[in-house]
């Protein structure tokens, strides 16, 4: 189950770009509440350095939030979007969606490999490739903080498809279920070693093709 943490969300009057660009630089994110039941969304913005901590943890996509709301009141919810700078990579925007108790919501949840050390297909030279994360449908108080993998004893060319996970509890795969969720592949390097030879082959040819026309 994932973690509960809480944020303060503080009121803000809505502007142009001018007023948002002051409140980054006051050390706030503009931010929005919204989700089922809610007549109207809740506008807002929040400390930029608090948001950041939970951004770095790798996964606050399944992170379930407290949100303390300018009314006072509060609501469990997650984080649905993250708007950033594509050039600098400050953040510019953050959505938070209201989770209800008993009511599925849908997530992307980080996938955690383990066994690497222990794997014979990559002690073999073979390469993982693997998903990042796995959409699933579940309710708010059973969504996993990761969805672990052990790929010890995947062989050189084995793998692992979205059908042969078994989560158990509440969660649905909403992924395919032939999706390819992990596989040590055949590393590629023989096929690069082999148009580099053919390469040089082609360069000593037109080599001796010069000297012929000599």
């Amino acid at each position: 189950m994932s973690e509960l943490v809480t944020i303060v969300m503080e009121p803000r009057v809505k502007g142009g770009k001018g007023a948002t660009g002051k409140l980054r630089k006051e050390g706030f994110t503009p931010c929005v509440f919204y989700g089922p039941e809610l007549s109207e969304p809740v506008v807002g913005k929040i400390d930029t350095t608090r948001v950041t901590r939970l951004l770095n943890t790798g996964h606050w996509e399944t992170m379930r939030i407290t949100l303390k709301l300018p009314s006072g009141e509060e609501e469990m919810c997650i984080i649905r979007e993250v708007q950033r700078d594509p050039l600098t990579g400050k953040l510019i925007h953050i959505d938070f969606m209201r989770l209800l108790k008993g009511r599925k919501v849908t997530v992307n949840v980080p996938v955690r490999i383990h066994g690497r050390e222990a794997c014979l297909g990559i002690k073999e030279g073979g390469v993982l490739e693997n998903l990042h994360e796995i959409e699933v449908e579940t309710l708010p108080m059973s969504i996993p903080e990761f969805i672990d993998i052990d790929i010890s004893k995947l062989a050189l060319g084995d793998m692992i498809h979205v059908k042969d996970l078994d989560l158990g509890g509440d969660l649905t795969l909403l992924a395919d279920p032939e999706e390819v969720v992990a596989i040590v592949a055949t590393p590629k390097v023989v096929e690069e070693e082999s148009v580099g030879e053919e390469k040089e082959v082609e360069v000593l040819a037109k080599g001796k093709a010069a000297k012929a026309e000599e």
